[in-house]
């Protein structure tokens, strides 16, 4: 996520306020064993996106980047997650109710996870976060770790990112444009696809 300009509550904290929330975010993310935790955990990340008002649908984009994990730990645990209660078998396989509760349960939380995640950037600009992470590691200092180089660097990542994803999707219209065919074909030709993009990427970098 990109910094979204905002006068709200969310934008005004202090960034070192918003770290420590993250962080009991996901510890509580992770302590909860039901849906009716997690469900605790989504009605407060739907209240902080309401007080940030930054548009839902552009905080829901940021899983996008995810749903291929998202799908594939969800397959593994319906398929290989023992249970009492058996709907479908074949071979190793087995479809059971607590594989699919905890495949659900599972998917919920990264996606809880990452929204709360995108949260932190979307309300708060690059130097801010620069600037918050380098006084909370600033105990480090005491032991000659390079804090403001560290902060330095995921400044830039963070900032770099999504703006480098952008740059993406641009240069793919413009190959598209051109006549080029970048959605079929098996992997091999997908991989090759990638060089047209991949080299004015670099270089625009």
């Amino acid at each position: 996520g990109q910094y979204y300009p905002a006068d709200s509550f969310v934008h005004r904290l202090d960034p070192r306020i918003k770290f420590f929330f993250f962080v009991a975010y996901v510890v509580a993310l992770f302590m909860a064993s039901n849906f009716y935790g997690l469900a605790v955990c989504a009605a407060a990340l739907l209240a902080i996106i309401a007080c940030a008002r930054i548009p839902f649908g552009k905080v829901l984009r940021s899983i996008r980047g995810i749903l291929v994990l998202l799908l594939f730990t969800a397959i593994l645990n319906v398929l290989f997650v023992d249970g009492e209660t058996v709907y479908a078998q074949w071979w190793i396989f087995a479809i059971t109710k607590e594989g699919l509760l905890f495949a659900a349960l599972l998917s919920l939380r990264l996606v809880l996870l990452v929204l709360c995640s995108s949260m932190l950037p979307f309300t708060t600009t690059p130097v801010a976060l620069t600037d918050g992470v380098e006084n909370l590691l600033t105990p480090l200092k005491w032991i000659r770790v390079p804090v403001h180089s560290l902060a330095l660097v995921m400044s830039i990542a963070l900032r770099m990112i999504p703006v480098l994803m952008d740059e993406v999707d641009r240069i793919k219209n413009a190959q598209r444009a051109r006549g080029a065919d970048l959605d079929r074909g098996g992997l091999i030709k997908k991989i090759k696809t990638t060089i047209p993009v991949l080299v004015p990427l670099v270089l625009s970098a």
